[in-house]
């Protein structure tokens, strides 16, 4: 099967949720067999590529590489690009961080789709896992077992009353992510908001671009789907999972998922899957 890349470059600008700096994200085709890349144009083109080898373990985000020449906040754009099944892409990014947009997934799908489909010679990157494996990170757990393509079956639980524990079972193909997960965006709590701000985090958040709660509920916005919460964990997931390189053909089960653990998961997944 022929590699895919884009046909036609297209940008979404917007603020980061962490750092809350601005940034204009742009998708650019990429030559076959050259993988997912992003490129820092504001630090002389320097360039990352997606791979869980240059993940660096954060806090409530992804990143790859350290210093100022690090990327923040991946993992949303890195769902899109695997949900739209693009093997060659250029990321261009004039900031730190992806702009959250709103919160979702959803803007760089559509942007993507935009772009358009270009084939090019050469075979995917799939990655295949042939024994269960199973890994636990702080209350993070996570199973991964034989499959054909990418089945996610997400658990998580947080003590509040609009959330509790939720469970989905996706099976993830571009169709499946985008009536499904590519819509559900990220969440956060009142009470967390000093916390984190004074560590440097969500600088850039807002009700707008984010699912805020209370107490006593959401603030300031209506869900989309009453177990939105879990989608996103399952978005997310798909995300990091991407950090493995290409494609991957296993079902994956996972409860309290975190990006730290994700991103430890997937190492473990790179180590024992077989790569064709």
């Amino acid at each position: 099967m022929s590699r895919w890349t884009i046909a036609r470059p297209q940008s979404v600008e917007g603020v980061g949720l962490h750092m809350g700096v601005a940034c204009r994200l742009g998708f650019e085709p990429a030559a076959s067999g050259s993988g997912i890349r992003f490129r820092r144009t504001d630090r002389g083109g320097m360039e990352i590529p997606a791979r869980v080898d240059r993940a660096v373990l954060a806090e409530r985000r992804t990143q790859l590489g350290e210093g100022p020449e690090a990327i923040h906040t991946v993992e949303h754009v890195l769902a899109a690009v695997a949900a739209q099944e693009i093997d060659d892409l250029v990321i261009t990014m004039d900031g730190p961080e992806p702009p959250i947009l709103d919160g979702s997934a959803g803007p760089f799908f559509d942007a993507l789709g935009a772009a358009g489909v270009r084939e090019q010679a050469g075979e995917r990157d799939s990655f295949t896992v042939g024994e269960t494996v199973r890994m636990t990170d702080g209350e993070s757990e996570y199973v991964a077992e034989p499959g054909r393509g990418l089945d996610l079956d997400v658990e998580i639980v947080f003590p509040h009353p609009v959330i509790g524990r939720q469970r989905g079972e996706y099976r993830v193909t571009r169709d499946s992510f985008a009536r499904e997960l590519a819509g559900a965006r990220t969440f956060g709590f009142v009470r967390e908001v000093d916390a984190l701000r004074a560590k440097g985090l969500i600088r850039g958040a807002s009700t707008r671009n984010a699912v805020v709660l209370d107490d006593r509920g959401v603030v300031d916005t209506t869900l989309r789907w009453p177990d939105e919460f879990v989608r996103h964990k399952a978005m997310d997931c798909v995300g990091d999972l991407a950090l493995i390189g290409g494609r991957l053909n296993a079902r994956v089960r996972a409860i309290r998922p975190s990006h730290r653990g994700t991103v430890l998961f997937v190492r473990e997944l790179a180590r024992v899957a077989t790569r064709s």
